[in-house]
């Protein structure tokens, strides 16, 4: 499936005015943007969420994922990359991002995998490198949006594996929405097992779990 390409779009994507900002939001819609925030888990070193799963920021995910619109991955990516550094204040930043890996199937399906292209924009702004191979979905399971909590549990369970060995000690995992985490989970407990030391999430949005 062709991704759109709008790279010289002028209008916010919130209000539709005109806009001079690089990453296609308003001066006005970009200053009521909520305050990205780090949560705490059991798992993860640095969870960080740039806002909830709700209208009318739940758009830019719909729109990049199910509407092929690349344009919100460079707005997403871009919000991202300049909240990263305000959580790792005299700490370094990760040395590698690994955006979470579609099934094979699924990316032919889709045509892009939405975490990765939001990964390159922050690659571009931070200059932190991207593994888009070593880690890969063996097993395509079922949505997880559509899943109980258990049910996420089970679905999600061994469905990632490494065709090689990382030699990194420090590495994000980058996800579009996260709502209990199962999926970042379980890639973390694949790389804690083969020798990474310290494992931050980065998210676009949460969602709660219904």
């Amino acid at each position: 499936m062709k991704m759109k390409l709008f790279s010289c779009r002028r209008l916010c994507l919130l209000c539709h005015e005109t806009t001079k900002n690089n990453i296609s939001l308003c001066e006005n819609c970009e200053r009521i943007l909520p305050t990205p925030r780090e949560i705490c888990t059991l798992n993860f070193n640095k969870t960080i969420i740039l806002f909830d799963y709700e209208f009318p920021y739940d758009r830019f995910i719909t729109k990049l994922k199910f509407g092929q619109d690349i344009v919100y991955a460079k707005l997403l990516g871009l919000l991202l990359a300049n909240a990263i550094p305000t959580f790792y204040k005299d700490q370094n930043l990760p040395e590698l991002i690994i955006p979470v890996p579609l099934h094979a199937f699924r990316l032919k399906e889709r045509g892009f995998n939405q975490s990765l292209e939001i990964a390159k924009t922050i690659n571009k702004k931070l200059s932190i490198p991207i593994d888009r191979k070593t880690v890969y979905r063996k097993i395509n399971t079922p949505a997880q949006s559509s899943l109980s909590k258990i049910e996420r549990i089970n679905n999600i369970k061994n469905a990632f594996a490494l065709n090689k060995e990382l030699h990194f000690k420090h590495v994000a995992i980058l996800d579009d929405v996260i709502t209990t985490g199962q999926t970042i989970n379980e890639i973390t407990k694949l790389l804690l097992n083969h020798g990474i030391k310290k494992i931050d999430a980065w998210c676009c949005a949460r969602t709660p779990l219904i």
